[in-house]
Parts: C-alpha cells; structure tokens; sequence
C-alpha cells in the first residue's frame, strides 16, 4: 500500500494515523493528479495541514498542495478525508504574465512557468522554436505551456504526479506489457469497448465561400467501413484548415475504442506510456497507450484501474476532389 507524509504551515511533517481508505487517480488527458485520503480523527491534520506526498515504497508517486480538509463525525466515528492536486494545479489556477516570447526555448519555459511552482524540467532542450509565441491576458500558464510545446514538439505536455514536466513527449515512448496469461503485468479482468457511434465516416470542406463543400476525406479505419456519419469543415474562414478535419477524424477513432484492465495491487506512474495486451482470447492487442490510471485501496484491498486507447488507426490521405 502506499505510505503517506503530511507537512503543515510550518514545515514540519509527519505520517498520517491510520489510512482507511485512499483513492489517487492520474489521467492524461487531466493536467494535475488527484489524491483522496481518508483516517482516523488527526486534530494536526485539520488545523494545519499544507502538502502532502505518496510513496511507493521509496519512490516518490505524488506531491502536491492539500485544496480540502474535511472532518466528518458520524455517530461515535469521527475521520478526516484529505484532498489534494499535483503541482499542476499551480499552472492552472495562476494567470501567466501577458507578453510575446521570441524563438523560447524548453529551458526558457521552466524559468517562467516551472520553476515558481517547484516543478522540474525533466529533459533540458535549448533549441528554441523559431517563432514568436504570444501569451495573452487571461492563459493561464498551463495554456502558456500547451501553446509552446503544441509548436514546438507537436505534442501536449505532462506533469508527473511527482513533479516532472514532460514537455516534448520522449517520455511517454516508455512501453508497458500487460497479460492474463504471464511475462507481464497481470490482469484479473478486461473490459474491451468498441463504440461505434463515436465514428465519423467522412468530413467534407470547402476552401472558398462560393464553392460547394466537394473536398473530401475518408476515415481510412477499417471500421468505420460501414458507418455513415458526415461532418463539415469550412476551410475558406480563418479558424479551420484541412488538419481540423484530419483531427475530427483521429478523435472520433480515438474515442471509438476504450480498454480498460482491473489489476490488483499498486500500479502508478504508467499513465502516458504505450502498451501492449496479451490476452488469451483476443490475442496480443497493439498501438495502445494507458490514458488513465486509477488506484484505490481500503480495507478490502488494493487495485488499479487501468484505461487505455489506440494511439492511431489511420494516416489521413490527401484530399479526394469531387
């Protein structure tokens, strides 16, 4: 199970009394980390606590700064139930300053945007982008971010629930194996979701506003074979391109297929990594990559909820002019 230390206002930290019940949830496509505990009555606990960090074993899985203290009485039991974000949350409650950035580089971005909130760049690339960046009045720095490696790395970043900053996606090239059947992480249950109503067929465009919308591209997924689900993209106005009807397709297939694997015991730290299934009926089962990790342990015991998705299942292909 996963051991706990609570610092307060003061600086000085401590271990939680008895842990009955803890819930700590990591998702890729949620910027910061979750973590519920709940324990015994700790009068430390209510008045003053701050941050708190999960370990597994040794290893540091979590940090972050408590957003609730809660105490629940309930006939003679009384408990406090902690809540808490990973240090992401910092990047999205704080407005970044407003200015343009000329060609910013990794190493300028945590000078700006990481350091303050005690997050650490995990790969120091100074290459810059060759390119002005504007940070306008109201982004937040998690915005700041997403703006700079969607240029730069074309890719979104990741902040680790123990504080690293993943910012031009290598990280996530890390590969993890499950299976039913040995020689990986094992599974007691697996739930396979094929929705096809989440499926586009095609998406038709129009590049000036007197043409009709004859430009077309296919969703070259084989499932999407006999589906028909059209959408529309205007590419004559200033906020569309033919790569928004590449992404509506790569989202609808995205979204078509969901994975989700019941492990027992603590499995954190997996969420962005690719991954292969080998199961016993439905063979070995690839392109995947964890979406969402979502462990949990109480008096019954510990698991891990692990979602994945397929990472692609076409290569858009050039337009088709009708």
């Amino acid at each position: 199970m996963l051991s706990f230390t609570v610092t307060d206002i003061n600086g000085i930290e401590k271990k939680p009394d008895k842990v009955i019940k803890v819930t700590l949830d990591s998702d890729r496509g949620v910027p910061a980390d979750s973590l519920c505990l709940t324990c015994v009555y700790d009068e430390g606990l209510r008045s003053g606590s701050d941050r708190i960090c999960a370990y597994d074993g040794d290893k540091l899985v979590f940090v972050g700064q408590l957003d609730s203290i809660i105490t629940l009485k309930r006939g003679k039991g009384v408990v406090t139930m902690l809540s808490a974000r990973s240090l992401a949350a910092a990047l999205l409650d704080n407005e970044a300053e407003p200015l343009t950035y000329v060609y910013p580089s990794a190493v300028l971005m945590e000078s700006r945007h990481l350091k303050p909130f005690g997050i650490k760049l995990e790969n120091r690339d100074t290459v810059p982008y060759y390119n002005q960046m504007k940070i306008d009045k109201g982004m937040s720095h998690w915005q700041a971010l997403q703006s700079f490696c969607r240029n730069r790395y074309q890719c979104e970043p990741r902040i680790t629930g123990d504080g690293r900053a993943i910012l031009d996606g290598k990280a996530t090239e890390e590969s993890v194996t499950f299976s039913d059947c040995g020689g990986g992480t094992a599974y007691y249950e697996l739930r396979e979701s094929r929705l096809r109503c989440r499926l586009l067929s095609e998406v038709r465009l129009k590049f000036m506003q007197a043409n009709t919308y004859s430009s077309v591209i296919k969703n070259q997924n084989p499932e999407a074979a006999h589906v028909r689900r059209v959408r529309y993209v205007n590419a004559a106005s200033d906020k569309a391109t033919p790569a928004t009807a590449d992404k509506m397709l790569d989202n609808s297939n995205r979204s078509s297929y969901l994975l989700k694997l019941s492990c027992a015991g603590c499995h954190t730290g997996l969420t962005g990594k690719k991954a292969v299934v080998e199961d016993s009926v439905l063979g070995r089962l690839e392109g995947l990559r964890v979406e969402r990790v979502k462990y949990s342990a109480d008096k019954s015991g510990e698991r891990s909820e692990i979602t994945l998705r397929k990472e692609r299942f076409y290569v858009a292909d050039e337009l088709h002019n009708k």
